[in-house]
């Protein structure tokens, strides 16, 4: 990546019914980013309307179909050099995308996952226990991940779940892959 030009950077965030946060998670995105977009996956409630108002670009799926389509919906549209994907719930903070997209502007690696200190769910440690036996990883389960665009426009993203199939896909491209350390915030509205 060129060092004397900044790199345009699109930040990617599937939603399901998250009109209770998505407005504040896109405003506090937008001193770290050059464009942001909203993939609205079949919401029943405000969600689309609030992103749009909040200044995103909004794609809306008729139907939800998940985060994993929802996902590559996004990644095919992002305009930036650089892509950073984050949940729409309000967990990451978005102050961490610079973290995030240094390692990639600064030519050490190409895909740059935002490691949580703890990995919440159950099904979620065994799938990254079983990612590592392809590739080695601390979070194959994180929603916050940033990524040369060159590469996330070749990888075709499958499964109900990004848990692992994100890094599988990354390192079958050649993608080096580096870890950053993040702090998740505890979710204010809705479940996960």
């Amino acid at each position: 990546m060129d060092k004397m030009a900044k790199p345009k950077v699109s930040v990617v965030i599937p939603a399901y019914n998250e009109a209770m946060s998505i407005g504040s998670v896109i405003a506090e995105c937008k001193a770290f980013c050059d464009e942001i977009i909203v993939v609205d996956d079949g919401s029943t409630d405000d969600t689309a309307e609030i992103a749009k108002r909040s200044g995103a670009v909004v794609i809306q799926n008729e139907r939800n179909l998940g985060v994993t389509k929802a996902t590559q919906r996004g990644l095919n549209v992002a305009q930036g050099e650089i892509i950073v994907t984050m949940d729409a719930d309000g967990q990451h903070n978005p102050s961490d995308i610079p973290n995030l997209t240094k390692p990639i502007i600064d030519g050490k690696g190409d895909v740059a996952l935002g490691v949580r200190n703890k990995i919440p769910n159950r099904s979620e440690r065994i799938i990254n226990t079983l990612t590592n036996l392809s590739r080695k990883c601390s979070d194959t389960g994180t929603g916050f991940r940033a990524i040369k665009a060159s590469i996330a426009k070749t990888m075709k993203l499958h499964g109900t779940c990004l848990c692992g199939t994100f890094v599988l896909e990354a390192h079958k491209r050649g993608a080096r892959i580096v870890e950053i350390p993040i702090e998740t915030k505890t979710r204010t509205y809705g479940k996960s």
